[in-house]
């Protein structure tokens, strides 16, 4: 997928001009729970960072994305200092990243890489996080529908099953919550699942 070719044309359904209703609404019912460094990987334009940044304890919100028009595009938007991004590959992070965040945000990075490295996505994120550090994910279930169907994608569907053996059965989370969100984009109704996980 040549996602800098999407945002150059300005074909990018996956932007919905908003942040993730599951976020907010998440954030809303944990107050000031989201403090230290939060990585925002495959960020598109920031919608999501900017209410971490704003509702939130966190002191830095980094969102990192691999087409540079994106980046472009949310630092443009950034609403405060403690807001920024960078043009970073999540599975090529700088050793300066290693181990330095207590947040990770996951939306939509996970359904849009190839399901081939959704093991390397875990291990990255876990490299990511500082000791007992927080994953707190909305993952897209079932993102298929008559024009766009299993095998094919981004996105890619998951299951809970492959959630958990990928990020529990690998050794490095365990699961503090899971659920299906109250709040969700129109049309994403019932098809995508909240989890917080926490490093091991």
């Amino acid at each position: 997928m040549d996602w800098e070719q999407h945002y150059l044309d300005n074909h990018t359904p996956w932007d919905k001009g908003a942040p993730a209703p599951p976020l907010l609404d998440w954030i809303e019912n944990n107050p000031d729970l989201i403090s230290g460094k939060v990585l925002v990987p495959g960020c598109g334009v920031g919608h999501d960072c900017r209410p971490i940044a704003e509702m939130t304890s966190a002191t830095e919100v980094l969102g990192i994305d691999i087409a540079p028009e994106a980046v472009k595009r949310a630092d443009q938007n950034a609403v405060s200092e403690k807001n920024r991004y960078e043009l970073a590959d999540l599975f090529h992070l700088s050793p300066e990243y290693q181990q330095s965040f207590d947040w990770v945000w996951e939306h939509t990075c996970f359904c849009a890489i190839d399901p081939s490295l959704r093991d390397e996505y875990a291990r990255a994120v876990h490299g990511a996080l500082r000791e007992n550090g927080t994953l707190l994910a909305v993952f897209y279930l079932d993102p298929y529908d008559e024009e766009h169907l299993p095998g094919e994608g981004p996105p890619h569907g998951t299951s809970l099953w492959e959630l958990s053996d990928r990020f529990v059965g690998s050794g490095c989370f365990r699961e503090l919550e899971s659920y299906v969100p109250d709040k969700c984009y129109p049309g994403r109704e019932n098809l995508e699942r909240v989890i917080r996980y926490e490093k091991v």
